[in-house]
């Protein structure tokens, strides 16, 4: 390419960039099905609708509705919307901004959720018949739930001592919808009832929970635990969470030291004895009694089990291993339960439960 049409083609692209940059973004994603009514002027060929979707109001301050039809429809050339009203009797300007065969787009200018609108289209028909009619249109169009305030739902001591885990014990706290982190979020402050600080880490925000971890905690003690930088998704501001957990003191009972996840390669082995090649092997901190009653249930966060009561599991001196009825996947966190079991000396069985990660 010559120097001459190389300056010409870079000079063509440079302005189209630059138009493209000037574009107001109308791409919206599909929001709410409506409650919505049609009724078509004149007698027959009555057009009826299969659903409609209010998308929501852009920045521009201009609302769209999606209407699609049951059947083909046919528009005349100067098609348009003549009057958008409210229950309240006040009017706003509407316009069809896309026409098609079996669908159009009614964009409103000031358009106030909450309300019932009164939209006519004039300039459409049924494909196939004569004459063009006008479509009243009565839609519903819902009010936005505000949100409010970061509400916490539930607070857990997660003691599952995991030698992988930087952190052996954190707090997990779950909350009540799901929230918006901001980048520098932290733990801001944490006292015990006592009212000496401690410094507090966050080591995981997910959009409807997060862990902290208490450099020098002590066990026994409740914290006031003070989390900045987070908000209900959708509010316009973000604020300081304010949780209090109380840590249990440790004790000697039994509980899991560590979890490890394996796939044996020799399936032909399993098919055998009938087991499965999907393993979980669970550690304990004491030598561990058992029951005939006593069972192994892993799980994920969706509740799907990979391990029932039903399951095998062999039971050793300070360890048990549980076959699984499929694959876990890697770096993924399930849950646990072990029903009846104690350790040498204790008098009752109890259930243990807590997470792992897959590895």
């Amino acid at each position: 390419m010559s120097k001459v049409k190389w300056k010409t083609f870079m000079a063509a692209l440079s302005v189209l960039c630059m138009m493209a940059l000037s574009l107001p973004f109308t791409a919206q994603a599909k929001d709410v099905r409506i409650s919505c009514t049609a009724k078509t002027s004149g007698k027959g060929n009555a057009i009826q609708l299969r659903n409609v979707y209010y998308d929501g109001i852009d920045k521009y301050g201009t609302a769209e509705l999606e209407v699609n039809f049951l059947h083909r429809v046919t528009w005349k050339r100067t098609a348009r919307v003549v009057s958008v009203k409210d229950e309240k009797g006040i009017t706003y300007e509407g316009y069809l901004r896309d026409k098609d065969g079996d669908d159009c787009e009614i964009a409103i200018d000031g358009l106030k959720e909450g309300r019932t609108y009164t939209i006519v289209m004039d300039g459409i028909k049924k494909r196939g018949t004569t004459g063009y009619r006008k479509l009243t249109l009565k839609a519903k169009i819902p009010a936005s739930k505000k949100a409010g305030k970061v509400k916490v739902k539930k607070v857990e001591v997660d003691d599952d001592n995991d030698d992988y885990d930087k952190y052996q014990t954190e707090i997990e706290i779950k909350f009540a919808s799901k929230v918006s982190w901001k980048r520098n979020a932290k733990v801001t402050s944490v006292k015990d009832s006592q009212g000496k600080s401690y410094q507090g880490y966050l080591t995981n925000r997910e959009n409807d929970e997060c862990e902290v971890y208490i450099k020098n905690m002590k066990y026994g003690r409740t914290y006031t635990i003070k989390i900045s930088g987070v908000k209900a998704r959708g509010a316009a501001s973000y604020e300081t969470v304010t949780v209090k957990v109380k840590i249990p003191a440790r004790t000697h009972a039994l509980r899991v030291k560590d979890v490890e996840y394996e796939e044996e390669t020799k399936y032909d082995d399993y098919d055998v004895e009938g087991l499965s090649p999907f393993t979980v092997d669970f550690e304990f901190n004491r030598d561990v009694f058992f029951k005939g009653s006593s069972y192994v249930i892993v799980k994920d966060a969706s509740g799907r089990k990979y391990a029932s009561r039903d399951s095998y599991v062999e039971w050793d001196d300070d360890e048990c291993t549980v076959h699984l009825t499929k694959r876990l996947k890697y770096g993924k966190t399930y849950r646990y339960e072990i029903v009846n079991v104690k350790a040498t000396g204790e008098k009752s069985y109890t259930t243990l439960r807590g997470s792992f990660v897959a590895r």
